[in-house]
This record gives C-alpha cells, sequence and structure tokens, in this order.
C-alpha cells in the first residue's frame, strides 16, 4: 500500500512538473505592435528565455521587431540588439 501511494505521489509530482514547466513569453513579430502583443504565449519545451530583440533602422534609430521564446538567448545579428530574461511575461517592456 505504501509503495502504490509512494509511485502516485511520483506521477503527479513529474506531471504537475511537466505542465507548469512551459515558459510564458510575448510573442510577436514585426508586423505587430506594442499595441497588438498583450498576451503572453506558452512556450515549447525546453525554451526558458524570453526575449525582445531590436533592429537598427537608419533614419529612426533602434526599433522593436520581435519577441519571443528560446532555448538560449538568441545572438544578435549585425545592427541588432536582444534583450533576453528567465521569468514569466518579462519580455512585456523589455
Amino acid at each position: 500500500m505504501k509503495t502504490l501511494l509512494l509511485a502516485l505521489v511520483v506521477v503527479a509530482f513529474v506531471c504537475l512538473d511537466s505542465v507548469s514547466s512551459n515558459q510564458l513569453c510575448f510573442q510577436c513579430n514585426e508586423e505587430n505592435y506594442w499595441d497588438k502583443c498583450l498576451s503572453a504565449t506558452s512556450c515549447q519545451n525546453g525554451e526558458s528565455t524570453c526575449y525582445t530583440k531590436y533592429k537598427r533602422h537608419k533614419k529612426f534609430g533602434m526599433r522593436w521587431a520581435v519577441k519571443g521564446c528560446a532555448r538560449a538567448c538568441p545572438n544578435p545579428k549585425r545592427d541588432e540588439i536582444v534583450n533576453c530574461c528567465y521569468s514569466p511575461e518579462c519580455n512585456i517592456l523589455i
């Protein structure tokens, strides 16, 4: 009986851990604007990093381009800045 109870506890812990392990990040592409990027969505398994990528525009300076999820902080390309964070919904303002 104790073995069965212990097995149920282990299974419950594993199931709860897998449900709660998905990170929540704001995810928008450059076609969306700030006012349309208002809800966080669940990232895929293994993606624990939220990011916001900015691209440099010749006339207007830095311009927000993309928000999303990643396994690790993306490396910026030329004329880009990438800000990363690691808590739920943390990329709303970065």
